[in-house]
Order: C-alpha cells, then structure tokens, then sequence
C-alpha cells in the first residue's frame, strides 16, 4: 500500500447523518410534487414515489436511489410513475429542473436537521495537522453540497469538492481523478471513505489506495465487507487516540 496522502470523503452517510435529514426530506419532497401536480390526495401514488427512490416506512434500501442516487435519477425514477397519471407531459419535462431546486430550498429549510456523524472539527483538525488533503465526492448537487458543508461548519477544509451536477455520477472513478490531478496525486495515496457499495465500487474501480466503509449511514456490514478494506463505525475513527491514522499498522478489516 502507498502512503495514503489525501482522503476522499463520501459526504450523506458519512460526514452528515443521513437518517436525520435525508428521510424527512425525501418525504417532503414527494408532498410538494404532489402538490404541484395536483394529485394531494393519491395516498397510494405518495407510498410509490417514495418506494421507486428507495424509502419504505422509514427504512433506506442502502442500494436505493435515496441512499447513492442523483437528482436526476430520482426525476427520471418519477417519470417512470407519472408518466401513467392524468398529467401532461410537459408538466412532468418541467420536473427535470423542479426536482434539484426544490431539493435545494428543502435543504436550506431543514439546516436544523444537518447533524455531523462525528466530530468533524476535531477530525479534519487532526487530518490538516497530519498534512492529508482532504475532498467531497457526493452524488448531491453543488449548491445543496455547500449548504450541508457551511451547516456543518467544515467547508473551509476542502479545497476539492466533487458533486453529481459537475462529474459523472459514482462509481465512475472521475472525481477521484480530478482529486488526483489537483494534488498530483497516484490513485494509490487516495483513501476513499463512504457509507455505500457505489463509494467503495468508485474506490475500486479508480484503483484507490484504499476503500474505507463506514457504519454510520445506510449500509452495514453485510453490504460493505467484501468492498472495503477497512470498516469503521464512523469517520471518527480514522485518526487513533495516539494521533495516528488508522491503517498505519495495516489494514484492519
């Protein structure tokens, strides 16, 4: 293994507490597109929308696309349903460009809710006193990405911040490769830290140095063990209480 120079965070899951903040507002989410189309009172059409992006009765279907999708794939989930509904199809185009909007003022509206799954100040602290770059690869948009980030008072650590409406969606390695290329970095000194398959699938198929799984968001360690090099309970976890990184005596499974 190379020595690990930079470490590319996942952020939903992983920096930020998923449950907390992304069920309620995926619930909301689907209220207001009701609304919009006028069809409030589909009760059965709300229970499908939200099952179609991965959300059941409050429980997150960790390869759904609430837990790893984009905004566009949760439009394109929608289209699917709507498409059958007394709704015109141009009213259903326009929610290409609704959808990511409407997530982002939801997002402003529920900043109460962006809790951190560790002390993040204290970690990305230790992580510059180490000398580790640090990066965002999510599979949210740019302006909803910086929102959570400023909520959770760490923005000013990332100079690199990799977001779905810029790259090509994970698995695809390109935001790794462009967290690379703005430290001349090889592959190999990158650790990639996320709470999903499609985070440790972009640490492999982008040949990381590392795939490191984290318990604190949708996936467990059934879902993660076979991808991951490490498994950790949360990313306060990755710097040891002597101050050193967690894989600098190995690789700990």
């Amino acid at each position: 293994m190379s020595q690990i120079k930079g470490i590319l965070f996942d952020k939903d899951g992983t920096l930020l507490d998923f449950h907390a903040f992304f069920v309620p507002v995926a619930k909301q989410l689907v209220t207001h597109l009701l609304e919009e189309l006028g069809l409030s009172d589909d009760h059965s059409l709300e229970e499908e929308l939200l099952k179609v992006i991965g959300l059941r009765e409050n429980r997150v279907d960790p390869k759904g696309i609430l837990a790893s999708g984009t905004s566009k794939d949760i439009y394109e989930a929608f289209l699917g349903l709507l498409q059958g509904k007394n709704v015109s199809s141009e009213r259903i185009e326009k929610l290409e460009t609704w959808i990511p909007h409407k997530l982002y003022d939801l997002t402003k509206s529920s900043a109460v809710e962006v809790k951190p799954t560790a002390d993040l100040t204290k970690l990305f602290e230790q992580l510059h006193h180490l000398g580790i770059k640090v990066g965002i690869a999510t599979a949210d948009d740019w302006e909803s990405t910086i929102y959570c980030l400023e909520s959770l008072g760490i923005n000013q650590y990332f100079e690199f911040i990799g977001t779905s409406d810029h790259y090509d969606k994970k698995p695809d390695p390109c935001m790794l490769n462009a967290f690379c290329q703005k430290y001349q970095f090889h592959t190999t000194e990158v650790a990639v830290v996320g709470d999903t398959v499609v985070d440790l699938l972009l640490a492999r198929n982008g040949s990381a140095g590392l795939a490191v799984g984290v318990l604190s968001g949708v996936s467990g360690p059934n879902e993660l063990k076979d991808l991951a090099d490490i498994l950790l309970p949360s990313v306060g976890e990755i710097v040891r209480a002597d101050g050193r990184l967690i894989w600098e005596n190995g690789i700990i499974r």
